[in-house]
């Protein structure tokens, strides 16, 4: 009989200076734990000091990062697991107050929590009630599944998936028993390198039936300087350096409606050097209006009809955007397709090297950009491929192929005999001959 197993609650400290293989900027207090529930996993503390002398700021000695896994072992302990009599509602709003004072998370990841919470707690239980209703210790594991196959029903993506599980399990305990352990992660999807974009002459198309000069300035940045839109929202004026030699934009900011102004995707600001379509945009934006509000504060390039600073609307200006795009006839994108638009035009570039692309672009990882390497001409391959089979007009008509069975070499026309086109090597007829006959066959066989 398979001996039972206990369950613990455990976890170690030490520095980490790689992370895949990789070396780390600076070296880390990297913690690896081990739940009661069996899950194992790591997390980073924070910047190692290793030296006697007192730690600056943002670095944390031995003796911090101790007392930060003493802290986690004493929130993760299985006495501290949420009461079966506590209410969902009680246990969901204490879940969002942890995340905001200890996880410290982004304003909008924390307000994608509260939205999944409020979702949860509006599904009806039964005789009128809902989950808000209703204590924890009522919910059994059929009923947690049967949220996880709602979302299976609906295509929802896996990031969405792992969410909700983040938010279910943050609410019922991870200690063994609770019900929340029988929603398993959900690997993502691979990520596909195809990207939807537009040509230089289908961007005209759209800037010419732009709603406002508003918004052909935005399409300008976006397709000309690779801004995300949340970035676009959140420029400032104090950021846009048009005495710099050929112009600058410093990306220090983004923002976003359920956020804010929360930086950029990467937490790290970049400069984008700026076209003459942008710095005249950006002249024509900034040149004589004041850096700061009445009330102190930066002030944006873009603002909202009739307001002082307000930040426009990104809502808006998607929809804005799609209309635009059906009124010029050009496939449906997203707008966040113009930056994947300047990062497939500015690879073709010869001057342009994929690490400088990345730095434009501001992203964290290289491996993020080499997906526009698939649009980097490359005439040289195309010339050694051509040094190895020659061109066509030199081969001649008659191609031999390797011997048959009985040692007789077997020997093709190089033309289709039905219409004289170019075959492949083998075939009796030419492409769109074989298709026919295909089609022929097919029709014979399923009338017999």
């Amino acid at each position: 009989m398979q001996a039972f197993k206990k369950a613990y609650l455990s976890a170690s400290i030490g520095v980490s200076t790689h992370v895949k293989g990789k070396p780390r900027p600076k070296p880390v207090w990297l913690m690896r734990y081990r739940l009661p529930s069996g899950i194992q996993s790591e997390r980073v503390l924070g910047k190692a000091w290793t030296k006697r002398t007192r730690p600056p700021e943002g670095y944390l000695s031995e003796g911090q990062a101790i007392a930060l896994k003493e802290q986690f072992l004493a929130d993760h302990s299985s006495s501290r697991a949420p009461s079966a009599r506590k209410s969902f509602a009680k246990a969901r709003a204490d879940f969002i107050a942890r995340c905001t004072r200890e996880k410290r998370l982004r304003t909008s990841t924390l307000h994608g929590y509260q939205r999944i919470g409020q979702r949860l707690g509006r599904r009806l239980w039964r005789a009128g009630k809902t989950w808000d209703d209703c204590q924890l210790g009522t919910f059994t594991e059929q009923r947690v599944l049967g949220v996880y196959e709602e979302l299976l029903d609906a295509d929802r993506a896996a990031d969405t998936l792992n969410h909700y599980r983040r938010v279910i399990r943050g609410i019922f305990g991870t200690a063994q028993g609770s019900v929340a352990l029988v929603w398993e992660w959900t690997a993502p999807r691979p990520d596909s390198d195809k990207l939807h974009v537009y040509t230089p002459a289908q961007v005209e198309r759209l800037r010419a039936h732009a709603y406002s000069d508003r918004d052909l300035d935005l399409y300008t940045l976006a397709t000309e300087a690779g801004l995300r839109q949340s970035e676009q929202v959140g420029l400032k004026i104090i950021n846009c350096d048009l005495d710099a030699d050929g112009g600058l934009i410093r990306v220090e900011d983004a923002f976003t409606i359920r956020g804010g102004a929360a930086g950029t995707k990467s937490h790290r600001v970049r400069a984008v050097p700026t076209s003459a379509n942008v710095r005249e945009v950006l002249w024509r934006r900034c040149h004589g209006r004041p850096t700061h509000d009445s009330h102190g504060e930066p002030m944006h390039v873009f603002v909202e009809d009739g307001t002082e600073n307000e930040p426009i609307s990104a809502v808006n200006l998607y929809r804005r955007f799609i209309s635009a795009c059906e009124r010029a006839g050009l496939p449906r994108i997203t707008y966040h397709d113009l930056r994947h638009t300047f990062g497939t035009q500015m690879i073709r570039h010869p001057d342009v090297d994929i690490e400088m692309l990345r730095q434009w672009m501001g992203h964290a990882d290289v491996r993020t950009t080499m997906r526009y390497l698939h649009y980097e001409p490359r005439p040289e391959h195309g010339a050694k491929i051509t040094e190895v089979f020659g061109r066509s007009s030199d081969r001649a008509d008659v191609v031999a192929m390797p011997a048959r069975r009985g040692g007789r070499p077997a020997r093709y026309p190089g033309r289709c005999p039905h219409c004289g086109a170019p075959k492949a090597p083998g075939q009796p007829y030419c492409a769109p001959r074989m298709r026919e006959v295909r089609r022929a066959s097919e029709a014979r066989r399923r009338t017999s």
